[in-house]
């Protein structure tokens, strides 16, 4: 009797851990296509649990922002404009593209640890990380060198603290991804880096990546779900792209990698990986960093939709505009469509 009770005490209790264990988790892919010569074009998959609500907005320059940090919180004043996805209609900007061409994404990483909070240094909630990027900066490098002299914090969206990494791009090609790991900045910064998925830490992921053809090893190509295998897959196919012969062909070559790392609805992760639940993809999209032209589209909509950058007004004073990127209704550029929040 009392080898029964222990049994069920013991299951129990791993009843209790599966059930109080963190379980939602964005499980994203992200790649930049920078060596060719018709445009440079970043594109990115949100995969969640649930819809993340998007929304999209036009922001103009000089709109006021609190970094949400709390203690000795960051303010500023938008430099630039940008085009921005926010999530769970708050100010959490997941995606986005500024003036300058300057694009960054937040993707999920389960390992982040941002460290012990310094009341020295101002706080930039993880959550407008990537706006306070659109805001102030036209290049990478400037990205980066501001990055020193503030502290990312952990904010609490939608009821749950998410721990976040970031990639950014610009216009010349550049790019970085930065990430949190046992409370130091990792940063890996160049042109050969361009490619995320949301687990694991980088380094791992490009030791992994070796073991992969077209990279030195001798393993096929993975075929599932888990975010290791998403990785090796998007490097893979980007980079035996063929140059494209036009501006159409750029953007088909990206939109036809990133639909090789999409998440069908009821996918299964067989890997064996523990690394991140299969959640089925959401939304994506493409930047367009030459051109300035910004790409949506929704996996429960039937169409493309964009916004060219020449029709807007970012000028400080002109309105800030928004639609909702996933009505199955929008079609193309849909800069007609936007309106004043409501």
């Amino acid at each position: 009797m009392l080898a029964k009770r222990t049994f069920r005490t013991k299951l129990y209790l791993i009843g209790m851990i599966i059930a109080l264990a963190p379980q939602i988790h964005y499980a994203c892919t992200m790649i930049f296509w920078n060596d060719n010569t018709q445009a440079k074009v970043a594109a990115r998959s949100t995969d969640l649990y649930v819809s993340d609500m998007p929304l999209l907005f036009v922001q103009p320059r000089g709109i006021e922002r609190d970094g949400e940090g709390g203690e000795n919180s960051l303010k500023w004043k938008s430099k630039y404009g940008s085009v921005v996805i926010t999530a769970f209609h708050t100010t959490t900007v997941s995606d986005g593209m500024n003036e300058h061409g300057l694009i960054a994404h937040l993707l999920y990483l389960q390992k982040t640890d941002y460290g012990k909070r310094d009341e020295k240094r101002p706080a930039l909630g993880n959550g407008l990380w990537a706006q306070y990027m659109l805001d102030n900066f036209k290049t990478v490098d400037e990205a980066l060198a501001a990055s020193k002299n503030l502290q990312i914090v952990s904010m609490k969206v939608h009821d749950k603290e998410w721990p976040l990494h970031l990639a950014i791009e610009d216009a010349q090609g550049n790019s970085a991804m930065i990430e949190f790991i046992n409370g130091e900045m990792k940063v890996y910064q160049g042109q050969q880096y361009h490619v995320l998925t949301n687990e694991p830490a980088y380094s791992i992921q490009l030791k992994n990546l070796k073991r992969y053809k077209l990279f030195g090893g001798t393993l096929p190509l993975p075929g599932d779900v888990d975010p290791l295998s998403r990785f090796v897959r998007a490097s893979s196919f980007l980079k035996t792209l063929p140059a494209p012969k036009n501006y159409i062909e750029a953007i088909a070559g990206a939109l036809s990698v990133m639909r090789t790392v999409m998440v069908p609805f009821g996918a299964e992760d067989t890997s064996g990986s523990k690394l991140e639940d299969s959640w089925p993809t959401r939304w994506i999209s493409l930047a367009d960093t030459t051109n300035r032209i910004y790409f949506f589209s929704a996996t429960t909509a039937p169409n493309i939709i964009w916004v060219d950058y020449k029709n807007l007004n970012f000028a400080e004073g002109a309105p800030l505009l928004a639609l909702d990127p996933a009505d199955p209704l929008l079609i193309g550029e849909v800069t007609r469509n936007l309106k004043k929040p409501v």
